[in-house]
């Protein structure tokens, strides 16, 4: 089957970069995960790392007082430039707004991918920047993950060198929803050539639950030109479907991403939504709270079935499955539940997103019928 370049964009998933093919069109393709399981349908859907509770009131009335403008070509990107530069610190131009992150992260690929000059990547990790190298016939190097299921920073070091254009951590790590310790990320950069772009990409960071090993390096930043970071409206904001995202850095970075902004990018109804999220503080902290008793319920859970996990700093899981992962989703799909794609990377595990409680009730339920 032929898959063109753009279908495969529509349908990307996170998975290992250190296959032959970047594309990872077995995944992608896998009829188990067919396009009939939309948004829209009967399925519980755990696979996409959404937020099941959804925006919060304040972002979603926003939403509706901009619904009578859709005519009108967005003009408030400036407000909520200037809004995420005053909770960062920073100045305005150090902002760089997108279409969603991934949006941001093409950005990123154009400036600083091509022949020559490469990709560093964890596998498994976040697959997005490996699909774009690839189109931008740029070498990708995967470095497996530690023990611990952080990335490996000494091994990205040692094959770091002058075809390296771009060294690509996302912490906390899809699809693992482990920790890489802040320590060593900033003793990373320290020994990292100067000259080597370092994306932070910090999609879950409001799902991180106080903890010494994390800080995020737009909370905390360091003192270094190299740095791009990326957040995202799409999980704990809860706007995926309205593709927003943003990346903080340094005036002369951002210039070189600049070159890749999409006019009109960021559509009239997200920026609005995204301003009131950011003022709506109180919510977010209820969303966090949230996800920390699920994931403390869905752990539960987990040991009460003797089921091996992966301790997680997101709002998914990755479980480890005592059966071919694929027949286990199939399983799951057989009844009416989605799950995320199996990870060759990760063996016998699948990644599962965490849903409303009356969902992991029934995912649960689903779950002992494999036993039976």
């Amino acid at each position: 089957m032929t898959v063109s370049r753009r279908s495969v964009l529509r349908n990307f998933i996170v998975c290992s970069v250190g296959a032959p093919s970047l594309l990872c069109a077995e995944m992608l393709l896998d009829p188990l995960q067919s396009p009939a399981a939309g948004a829209h349908s009967s399925f519980i859907r755990l696979d996409r790392n959404e937020n099941a509770y959804g925006a919060l009131d304040s972002t979603l009335e926003a939403l509706r007082r901009s619904l009578s403008f859709t005519y009108r070509y967005p003009d408030t990107q400036n407000l909520l430039q200037q809004k995420i530069a005053s909770l960062y610190k920073v100045k305005p131009e150090q902002v760089v707004m997108g279409c969603g992150s991934t949006d941001v992260l093409r950005m990123v690929a154009d400036a600083f991918l091509a022949p020559g000059k490469g990709l560093m990547i964890a596998e498994p990790g976040y697959g997005l920047l490996a699909f774009y190298a690839q189109v931008r016939n740029a070498k990708v190097v995967s470095v497996p993950l530690a023990g611990s299921h952080a990335h490996d920073l000494k091994a990205m070091l040692a094959a770091a060198d002058s075809s390296t254009g771009l060294v690509y951590i996302c912490n906390p790590n899809n699809p693992t929803g482990t920790l890489t310790p802040r320590a060593d990320l900033e003793e990373f950069l320290r020994k990292l050539p100067s000259n080597i772009p370092v994306v932070i990409d910090e999609a879950y960071n409001d799902y991180v639950s106080p903890t010494p090993l994390y800080a995020s390096f737009l909370d905390k930043p360091v003192n270094d030109p190299r740095l791009i970071v990326t957040r995202t409206f799409s999980k704990i904001h809860a706007l995926a479907g309205l593709r927003i995202g943003y990346a903080i850095a340094a005036t002369e970075m951002v210039s070189k991403l600049d070159r890749g902004f999409l006019q009109f990018g960021v559509n009239l109804l997200a920026l609005p939504a995204a301003l009131a999220a950011l003022d709506d503080t109180e919510g977010l902290k209820f969303k966090a709270k949230k996800n920390a008793e699920d994931r403390l319920q869905f752990s539960n859970a987990a040991n009460a079935r003797k089921v091996e996990f992966l301790e997680s700093h997101t709002n998914f899981f990755m479980l480890k499955v005592d059966k071919p992962p694929r027949d286990v989703i199939k399983h799951f799909r057989d009844n009416n539940i989605l799950v995320g794609w199996w990870v060759p990377a990760m063996g016998q595990h699948i990644r599962v997103t965490l849903g409303r409680p009356e969902e992991m009730k029934q995912f649960w339920m689903v779950w002992d019928k494999l036993s039976a």
